[in-house]
């Protein structure tokens, strides 16, 4: 709809529009500091056109793409980057974390909930400028009116996720009411506005669930023929249970009482808290700098410090996967808030504690002991996986992943002892980590079958490489199993801490004999497990037989990343030696302790050159690994290519949501691949440091916590500089050292 036209009287006041500074409309605070390394930049301005970082890429569904980059999140609700005036219409615009409706075909789907950001604008207004500040949280848009590039702001607006009020959303927008829809004027936004005591919005889904949203919207005069609108809402939502509304009514008034000004506060606070404990820049690259702090704010906002966190595999920032939880969740987002954000990654633990059960009917329901993960889980934790999908031909076809994809039960037991291994937590895996390591042990136990050699296999898998189906002994998932079946052997036989007593004594009271049994039985499974490694190469075989199909290297195909399976079909690259994503190397990527030595140089040469990247995860896992055999220079490409899955939205899918496996991703390549640091058991003393730094780097700086102590270190290729918040003792190129606050250079 066309603005109204305007006589010279009506022209509202000029107000300046900053290019640099993100505006912050209505009085809600000064400026935010603009700094390239800390925004995104969405849109144009009269002065700097399109940021570069986002000026390359111009898919049809751009606009999708960036409301899934300018998300603001807080854990538990989502508000991709919608447009005001069109947010009323996206049934995807709000979601929050782990609510769920039934839908046909995908079990449960995560649901949209009541808008909360909507305004009734004028629908030719433009997009105009939009940054998001990653250091604050907030995403501020201007338009220039009427798109004429003349200096004056037509419309203003700022929103953020409350991190310090998990469901709270603030809105302020600041307008001329020729920007106003037609039909409508202040007055009747004014008489629209729901005070902090009317009645919330309820909705309820099939499944039993249901989510109340409350909001307040004051308006008020901005200045000749303008208004300010402020607006807070919040949000109470469940899958399981239709919440009382009153709840949502209660924090709502608690909010407007604090005020906008108030809450951003608040969120500044909470920010600068979540900065001083992970952070991520690389000197001199302002550009990678805010890749890394895109990846780290994103991971922060898509989970929480309640009860539980479900983060699927696009977190809140958009629909794809149906919300989804797979692994993910556990080997690439929980590994970065276990070192900066500890009670998040515990509430994302608690997601899979909880649905301990519906693993265990799983295990069941195949006549075996233990429990099994579901490669897509939901509500309940029962395998929500499709059957079957529409292929590039349209035709239908059967997706296999949720009956063979199994090593994900290892990737679950793996995801609780790295959590366990960050925070230095033996109490988490003696107490409500036991039952997950020692269930998913005796799944591996009662899963593998003996040849007459007394060799143990693992029959009929799906590895990470989902081109090859239905393969036996694939490498990484025997190497997974293997691993749990250790780990869950050394927890069960270790003494169990027991009360402190009186005198300052601490006994341990040794497992019983049953459990002794069974993880000498564990041990013996282990032992007989094959892996599919040659002495001879120093090489793992991916699966049986697959050295026998054609011997097709990536580079023949085009230049990856791409996908093979739409190159040469689905069969076709089924016979070849193409591999869809890391899957031998995921293993040197989660349990290094795990392999062979001195073998991760051997696998890399074979299969990277076989590698088609046509999953959004592997570029950033085998920069990692590139990074620890010493080849940091090829590492550095593969970032930038895992950097622009989104920014860029390389693989074209960012429009369904961010990529957070490939965020989490990015976070690991640097932390452990180029810093080297390391931590494989929960006693270990020391934080082992290695950096491998590539040319183009001079310094690397990181900011993270491991058991418990926040750590400042500063990378060069032949020292570190270390400093922690208390004593803490460091291994730096195999040398121990113990520093003391303000810390020191080592090397």
């Amino acid at each position: 709809m066309a603005a109204r036209a305007r006589s010279a009287e009506e022209t509202p006041a000029r107000a300046p529009v900053d290019v640099e500074a993100p505006f912050l409309p209505g009085g809600l605070g000064p400026a935010l500091a603009f700094d390239p390394s800390w925004c995104l930049v969405v849109g144009e301005d009269p002065v700097h056109g399109a940021e570069p970082a986002l000026r390359r890429a111009r898919t049809p569904d751009w606009s999708r793409v960036e409301q899934s980059l300018l998300c603001v999140a807080d854990g538990v609700i989502g508000t991709r980057g919608v447009l005001e005036e069109e947010a009323g219409e996206d049934l995807s615009a709000v979601a929050g974390a782990g609510y769920y409706e039934p839908a046909p075909g995908v079990g449960d789907r995560l649901a949209g909930l009541p808008v909360w950001c909507d305004l009734p604008l004028v629908r030719d207004l433009g997009s105009g400028r939009r940054v998001l500040d990653l250091r604050d949280g907030v995403l501020t848009r201007t338009v220039a009116h009427d798109g004429d590039g003349a200096g004056e702001v037509g419309f203003s607006s700022a929103r953020f996720a409350c991190a310090e009020r998990p469901g709270t959303e603030v809105l302020v927008a600041e307008l001329s009411t020729a920007v106003l829809a037609e039909a409508l004027s202040a007055d009747a936004l004014s008489a629209d506005a729901l005070s902090a005591g009317a009645a919330p919005t309820l909705r309820r889904t099939a499944g039993g669930g249901g989510a109340a949203m409350a909001r307040s919207t004051e308006v008020r005069a901005g200045g000749p023929s303008r208004i300010v609108v402020e607006r807070v809402a919040t949000y109470v939502a469940s899958a399981r249970e239709v919440p009382a509304p009153s709840r949502a009514a209660e924090a709502l008034g608690s909010a407007v009482g604090v005020g906008p000004a108030g809450l951003l506060a608040e969120q500044r606070a909470r920010w600068s808290e979540r900065w001083a404990a992970g952070d991520l820049e690389v000197a001199g690259d302002a550009e990678m700098t805010r890749a890394l702090r895109f990846a780290l704010f994103h991971l922060r906002s898509s989970a929480s410090w309640r009860h539980e966190s479900a983060v699927g595999a696009r977190g809140l920032s958009g629909p794809a996967y149906a919300g989804h939880v797979l692994w993910d969740a556990d080997v690439f987002v929980l590994p970065v808030l276990a070192a900066v954000d500890r009670r998040a990654a515990r509430s994302m633990l608690q997601y899979r504690l909880d649905r301990l059960e519906a693993a265990q009917r799983r295990a069941a329901g195949e006549g075996r002991r233990g429990a099994r993960y579901p490669w897509e889980s939901a509500t309940t934790g029962d395998d929500v996986t499709p059957r079957s999908g529409i292929d590039q031909h349209g035709k239908t076809v059967a997706i296999r992943t949720g009956d063979l994809e199994a090593h994900v039960t290892a990737d679950v037991a793996w995801a609780a002892w790295h959590y366990a291994s960050w925070s230095g937590d033996w109490a988490f895996l003696e107490g409500p980590g036991r039952p997950l390591l020692v269930e998913t042990a005796r799944y591996w136990a009662a899963r593998i079958c003996y040849d007459d050699a007394r060799r143990a296999h693992i029959s009929r898998v799906i590895g990470p490489d989902e081109y090859h189906e239905d393969v036996d002994d694939n490498a990484f998932t025997n190497l997974m199993a293997r691993w749990n079946l250790l780990r869950a052997a050394e927890l069960v036989e270790r003494p169990r801490a027991a009360p402190r007593k009186a005198g300052g004594r601490v006994d341990g009271s040794a497992p019983e004999g049953r459990e002794r049994e069974e993880a000498a039985h564990w041990r013996e499974v282990a032992a007989a497990l094959v892996d599919g490694y040659d002495p001879t190469t120093g090489r793992y075989e991916q699966f049986t037989g697959f050295s026998r199909l054609e011997p097709v290297l990536v580079s023949t195909l085009g230049t990856p990343p791409l996908a093979a399976d739409l190159v040469l079909g689905h069969d076709k690259v089924a016979a070849t030696q193409v591999i869809k994503q890391a899957d031998v190397l995921m293993a040197y990527y989660l349990i290094p302790e795990g392999t062979a030595a001195e073998s991760l140089a051997a696998n890399l040469q074979y299969y990277l050159p076989r590698t088609a990247h046509g999953s959004s995860l592997s570029p950033a896992v085998h920069a990692s690994l590139l990074a620890r055999a010493g080849r940091c220079d090829e590492a550095l490409d593969l970032l930038s290519v895992a950097r622009a899955v989104d920014l860029d939205d390389l693989t074209a899918t960012t429009a369904g949501g961010l990529h957070l496996a490939n965020l989490g991703g990015l976070w690991r390549a640097v932390v452990h691949g180029f810093v080297g640091a390391q931590v494989q058991r929960p006693d270990d003393d020391a934080l082992v440091l290695d950096p491998r730094l590539p040319d183009a780097w001079h310094e690397l700086r990181a900011a993270l916590t491991w058991h418990g102590t926040r750590v400042q270190l500063t990378c060069r290729r032949e020292s570190v500089r270390v400093v922690p918040d208390a004593p803490l003792t460091v291994q730096v190129h195999g040398a121990r050292a113990r520093v003391e606050p303000p810390g020191r250079w080592i090397g």
